[in-house]
């Protein structure tokens, strides 16, 4: 279902647009010290609960390269689907809202919707990819000893840490305020209430 009343000009033409984003060659390069945390939050406690041996025989299973690379690509395409499709659930759009492709001058997929949304509902869809493909898979390798289901969510871990860091970029931004995704960079934009409006929708005794 699409939320028709939140995109309509009359109802939001009085709000301030600004833009809460990075670019994607500064986010790229951020992530490159971050991506070790999924290795140490992962690694470490695998290594503590069941020894080197469980976890380099999963990397050996995984790492054959006809189970990594349809892993992976598979892997790739999954995380901009649930990007979108988080969106269209959580920000109630329809799925023809949704762009997906490649942003060829930095290699990076990605998935774009076209209409505002709470900021609640676009951290929905930042977080979906990285705690399906990352965190669950990783915490159920821990949990059951599989090297291999620990390995591959680590590796979606890092594959989700540009949308950490999108997450980290919009964080003060309150839950109900209506956001645009960004088309180009990593972040949105944000539609706040002008300071004048926002004291007069206040009660007299708040």
């Amino acid at each position: 279902m699409q939320d028709t009343e939140a995109d309509s000009p009359s109802a939001n033409d009085h709000l301030l647009k600004r833009d809460v984003s990075l670019s994607m060659e500064k986010v790229n390069v951020m992530a490159i010290p971050i991506a070790f945390l999924p290795v140490v939050i992962v690694c470490a406690p695998f290594l503590l609960l069941w020894g080197s041996a469980r976890l380099l025989g999963g990397g050996h299973e995984l790492f054959h390269w006809y189970v990594i690379v349809p892993a992976l690509v598979g892997g790739i395409v999954v995380h901009e689907l649930l990007h979108g499709v988080a969106w269209a659930m959580f920000g109630k759009k329809s799925i023809s809202t949704i762009r997906f492709g490649i942003s060829w001058k930095t290699l990076t997929p990605f998935a774009h919707c076209s209409e505002r949304m709470s900021a609640r509902a676009y951290r929905w869809g930042a977080v979906m990819p990285g705690m399906t493909l990352g965190a669950i898979p990783a915490l159920y390798g821990l949990l059951a000893g599989s090297g291999g289901w620990a390995l591959y969510g680590m590796i979606f871990l890092i594959a989700a840490t540009g949308d950490f860091i999108v997450l980290w970029v919009i964080r003060g931004v309150p839950a109900a305020v209506l956001v645009e995704d960004h088309p180009h960079r990593a972040g949105c934009f944000v539609y706040d209430v002008p300071s004048d409006r926002a004291q007069d929708s206040v009660a007299p005794d708040a």
